[in-house]
């Protein structure tokens, strides 16, 4: 402490500086600034009574050098005197700066909240004084810019030095002074005093922070609702947190979090007025709110909502009107929310379902039913509403797919408030919600629940959103995995119940038009893994397909669904094959499809792939080659030509090249291998009859089907072209075809299933006549081995007498033989090798003169697909009988009781 005549020195001292000296003639401006600036120091020290007066002079010397350093800056001259004052400013600015900081240093309890009030008030004048010579020449000056043009200015910047000392050196609970100081500035200078407190409050972002909400609240419980009027301290309170929301967010989300738990803790007047409080200033700042409500779903729990519920009595007696206006102002508030919305539809959900009893359901389910219909009202306002109109609803579109999974919930009550919200986003914010939304819930798994909601659905958003199902199973077909099956079993189940035609039909958004629609997407899922290509194919089943497809798409399905009937042939059970076959017969319902089907089928049937399936022996090759190119002939040539092939004809004709590794070694057809057929007796029965069943139904939506048929059963089965004809040759041009007569007898001894094959092909007359050269084959190898057959009797050599009756009856059943020859099957057990020889041989010179043509079949009397051949004329020709009369005579004993059924008496 200065004694007392060292306080009267300065004293005197410091007025004669402010003044001028008597002594002299020099102005106050000319009394060396830096010696009246250490004697006030002294002065402010150990003379409080001159505080006000040398505070006021720092004021004036603080300004000067504002004014000097703004008007250098701007003006950018190079006059020395003028530099030479402001650096005699700066030099004064720079020990009052000294001074005041020793002194906060030295007691910061006592000189902090004085300085720092001091320094604020001071910008805030400073601000508001120069602001039209800073904004000189930039009128858009931004508040970043205002920033750097006030710190470089070396008094303004020790002024924001002293405050932010001011606020290091308190505690939390000691900065009260600080912060009221700050915010009656901020209300009396704003805007230009801003940028104070973006400097301070990023310095010290937390105090500023709960320091500024503690003094709103203050000011609020002060003020209260009483006016009707906002208190200004109120407003500036906004206003510096709004600033700091875009730099700062976690801190005020932070203290907001902290002020709604604290508020939690006892009933007190300064706790029960919180989240009245925090209502104000969210309606006062869009950026407030959204962090308000945000925190505000994050304070409600099991914990507080018990005092919450205590506390809403209050609210509605001391700060507002009642219930309906506190609930009303609340829904207006979320409505405007930015952000936080699926938060907000959780809680509310959470705490009004039935299965909550701590939290009154009746307040959630109000709640939002009347947040809704606020919604509903914003989006069916007349005129055009932008999805800006409603931040709420806007802010759920990125959370499209979580309230899709709140729609599973047994509760009917969230179902309906889901289903409601989901619908008003999408009239707010066009088809692509309503698109999402149905195309996640075809994704989901239960099929029954998905069927009613998404037929619920639609019937609010189709009126404007017609095209909605066509996009979203379009969309959900590019799914894959296990998504894409639960896509596929809610369209079959969707698919169905439009089929019902119950009540609900009138959804005019249909899904089997919507498949047509996406026909394209189907190929490639025959060749899914699990239960997707079965699927597939139950959904192509029950829909109505298009009465004309482009042959592209015919061509692509037929490609993938005869390999999936081969697949489902293969596995155990009876469920998928009818299915399998059904879509066959579909497609070959189309002109160019039946041709496509039936090739696929034949090729699939004698492939090495699926002929086990039919009984046919696979053996394994020997010494096989390795290539090194994989490429497929098959596949070069569909490249190539996307055209139908059909059978012998032009388009028959394939690229030359080495079709698998080349050359291979042949195998005899009867040796027996183990393990060659992978399927029983009874399973390879079962595959035949469906493949026949199959190829009847593909054949009968044309009657040139069968002839197809077995021109394609002549193509595969024929090593080649030549001599295919329906003429039978003279017996001894069986020498020239003998290579190719052994090779198809070989082919059908190896699948059994040509015979069945032969046999349909019979049964639908005249088709049978173009395998001739099939027939040929067969009967020419047999007449060579019984020419050649060294047993006594026929019956034992058991195979060519098995293969001779299966002939004979084959071209009975064809009707190609007439009687008695097509007995012959009956008798030839029971005489000698050479006698069949014979027999053949008649059977031979038959076929020979007369030429198994499709002309001599015409329609039959009797009501049947087939035609009929009459065969009286050449019943009993003596030509191809009288040796058949002669071996029986001579096999009297044991054919004798068949004479009558073979010859007639008159014959004889």
């Amino acid at each position: 402490m200065q004694a007392p005549l060292g306080v009267l020195t300065d004293l005197r001292n410091f007025l004669n500086g402010l003044s001028g000296s008597p002594s002299t003639t020099k102005s106050r401006t000319e009394v060396d600034s830096s010696e009246v600036v250490k004697t006030a120091t002294n002065l402010l020290k150990n003379f409080p009574a001159a505080r006000e007066a040398v505070l006021f002079y720092f004021c004036q010397v603080i300004d000067d050098s504002i004014k000097l350093h703004l008007s250098q800056s701007q003006i950018q001259n190079d006059n020395p005197a003028a530099k030479k004052r402001l650096v005699e400013k700066e030099a004064a600015v720079a020990l009052i700066h000294e001074a005041l900081s020793s002194l906060i240093k030295w007691n910061p309890k006592g000189w902090a909240p004085i300085i720092s009030t001091w320094s604020l008030r001071l910008l805030g004048q400073m601000s508001s004084y120069h602001s039209p010579h800073l904004q000189h020449g930039h009128a858009n000056r931004g508040l970043n810019d205002t920033l750097q043009v006030w710190l470089d200015c070396r008094a303004t910047r020790m002024l924001i030095d002293l405050t932010t000392q001011s606020l290091e050196d308190l505690n939390q609970s000691e900065t009260g002074a600080c912060i009221n100081a700050l915010l009656e500035t901020s209300v009396e200078h704003s805007p230009h005093f801003d940028w104070v407190v973006a400097h301070i409050g990023g310095c010290f972002p937390h105090t500023v922070v709960t320091r500024i909400l503690a003094c709103g609240l203050q000011d609020f419980i002060l003020y209260g609702t009483e006016s009707g009027n906002i208190s200004p301290k109120l407003n500036s309170v906004v206003g510096i947190l709004a600033h700091l929301s875009f730099s700062h967010a976690t801190n005020i989300q932070k203290a907001v979090l902290d002020l709604f738990l604290t508020s939690c803790t006892d009933m007190s007047e300064q706790h029960t007025a919180v989240v009245p409080y925090l209502l104000q200033l969210s309606s006062l700042s869009q950026d407030l709110l959204d962090i308000i409500v945000e925190q505000g779903v994050k304070a409600i729990n099991q914990d507080t909502i018990p005092c919450f519920t205590q506390q809403a009595a209050i609210w509605t007696s001391k700060y507002f009107s009642g219930r309906e206006a506190l609930i009303n102002l609340m829904v207006q508030q979320v409505v405007r929310c930015r952000q936080g919305g699926l938060a907000i539809i959780n809680v509310l959900l959470q705490y009004g379902a039935c299965h909550q009893p701590t939290f009154p359901r009746e307040v959630a389910s109000e709640f939002l039913e009347m947040l809704l219909n606020e919604a509903a009202q914003l989006v069916q306002a007349s005129g055009r509403v932008m999805p800006s109109d409603v931040p709420f609803l806007q802010s759920l579109q990125p959370h499209v797919s979580n309230l899709c999974q709140m729609l599973l919930t047994h509760d009917t009550w969230q179902q309906g408030s889901v289903l409601r919200l989901l619908t008003l986003m999408a009239l707010l914010q066009g088809p692509a919600v309503s698109i999402h939304v149905v195309t996640l819930l075809l994704q989901k798994k239960d099929p029954v629940k998905i069927v009613l909601l998404i037929r619920c659905y639609l019937k609010s958003v189709q009126g404007l959103h017609s095209q909605v199902v066509d996009t979203s199973v379009h969309e959900a077909l590019t799914f894959q995995g296990r998504n894409l099956e639960n896509t596929l079993l809610n369209v079959l189940q969707l698919v169905k119940f439009e089929q019902l035609g119950e009540p609900g039909a009138e959804v005019r958004c249909k899904f089997q038009s919507a498949l047509n629609a996406n026909l394209d997407f189907f190929p490639g899922l025959f060749f899914q893994d699990g239960q997707i290509p079965h699927l597939a194919v139950r959904l192509l089943n029950s829909i109505r397909l298009p009465e004309v497809i482009h042959p592209r798409l015919i061509a692509k399905l037929s490609y993938s669904s005869v390999p999936h009937f081969f697949t489902v042939l293969s596995m155990r059970g009876e469920g998928n094959k009818k299915e399998a076959q059904k879509i066959l017969a579909t497609l070959s319902s189309y002109p160019n499809g039946q041709a496509l089907i039936l090739r696929l089928l034949m090729q699939g049937v004698f492939s090495e792939e699926w002929k086990s399936l039919f009984g046919a022996e696979t053996q394994p090759q020997k010494n096989p080659k390795t290539t090194s190119s994989s490429a497929s002939l098959l596949m070069q040539n569909r490249n190539f030509c996307s055209s139908v092939t059909l059978p012998q004809r032009h388009s028959s004709v394939f690229h030359a090249g080495i079709i698998g590794n080349g050359i291979r070694n042949r195998h005899l057809a009867n040796t027996n291998s183990e393990g060659s057929n992978d399927c029983n007796v009874e399973e390879v029965r079962s595959h035949i009859n469906l493949l026949l069943d199959t190829l009847s139904q593909c054949c009968s939506f044309n009657p040139g089907g069968m002839t197809q048929l077995s021109l394609l059963l002549v193509e595969i089965v024929s090593p080649d072209v030549m001599f295919n004809g329906l003429i039978w040759p003279d017996e001894e041009f069986t020498k020239v075809t003998v290579e190719r007569d052994l090779h198809i007898r070989r082919f059908v001894q190896d699948n059994v299933v040509v015979w069945d094959l032969l046999n349909l092909l019979a049964h639908n007359r005249p088709a049978l006549c173009y395998c001739s050269v099939i027939l040929r084959a067969i009967l020419a190898t047999l007449l060579s081995h019984w020419a050649n057959c060294q047993e006594r009797q026929a019956k034992d050599s058991r195979d060519a007498l098995d293969m001779t009756c299966k002939l004979i009856e084959l071209m009975a059943t064809g009707q190609l033989l007439p009687p008695p020859l097509s007995y012959l099957s009956e008798i030839i057990g029971h005489i000698s090798p050479h006698e069949v020889h014979v027999l053949l041989k008649d059977v031979w010179a038959f076929m020979r003169d007369n030429i198994p043509t499709p002309a001599l079949f015409g329609a039959n009397e009797r009501p049947s697909p087939s035609l009929w051949r009459d065969l009286s004329d050449y019943k009993m020709d003596p030509r191809y009988t009288e040796r058949l009369r002669l071996i029986m005579l001579a096999n009297i004993a044991s054919v004798g009781h068949l004479y009558p059924r073979f010859l007639a008496p008159d014959q004889d």
